[in-house]
């Protein structure tokens, strides 16, 4: 999915271990990429259908 979606993000994996293990959340650096890319993904298609016509 990551070769697909090329964009910039805000978020790092190393950010979002750090976000997720404070919530007692605990994966590795592959996992949060394939987290942050859902979410990036997720995000966008929420963008396209409710705000732009």
């Amino acid at each position: 999915m990551r070769n697909t979606l090329i964009r910039k993000q805000n978020i790092t994996p190393e950010k979002a271990i750090k976000i997720l293990s404070e919530s007692g959340v605990n994966i590795d650096k592959k996992d949060a990429q394939e987290v942050l890319d859902i979410m990036y993904f997720l995000a966008k298609l929420i963008v396209r259908q409710n705000f732009k016509k």
